[in-house]
């Protein structure tokens, strides 16, 4: 047990503490979230006296997004700009801290796995049981779900 079962501790502390930040950072998040990609288009108009017609493009704004499978565009006028850009940045954060939970809840999971069976000790001492081979219920086909 000893030494072992200290680190596992110690780490499974450390990422308990990390999952504890994340949620923190989650939970301080202002302002609304935005979903989609905000980006800029160039174009030419067509007149042939405008400046687009001599290289210096028309810009235009426009958030992206997956609408029921199907991509949509929206234009954002430059009032909206900000506010936009903003939104969408704060939707990506909360998505890759999400995605960080979820690596740190798995992540927990194994530690604690490796802190039980670091714990384990067999019983009786001199004609112990088995250990556990697979843990969890069989699933109707016949295979272990864990």
């Amino acid at each position: 047990m000893g030494e072992r079962t200290s680190r596992l501790r110690q780490r499974l502390r450390q990422v308990a503490e990390q999952h504890q930040d994340h949620i923190e950072r989650i939970l301080s998040e202002d302002g609304p979230l935005i979903r989609g990609s905000f980006g800029s288009r160039s174009r030419v108009c067509g007149n042939p006296g405008c400046h687009c017609a001599r290289g210096e493009k028309h810009t235009s704004k426009y958030l992206t997004a997956t609408d029921g499978g199907k991509v949509r565009q929206v234009h954002v006028p430059a009032g909206d700009e900000e506010r936009v850009a903003a939104g969408v940045a704060r939707y990506r954060r909360l998505r890759r801290m999400r995605e960080r939970l979820v690596e740190l809840g798995a992540l927990q999971l194994e530690l604690v796995d490796e802190l039980g069976q670091s714990l384990l000790a067999p019983y009786p001492p001199g004609d112990p049981l088995p250990a556990a081979s697979r843990r969890g219920r069989k699933a109707k086909d016949g295979s272990r779900r864990g």
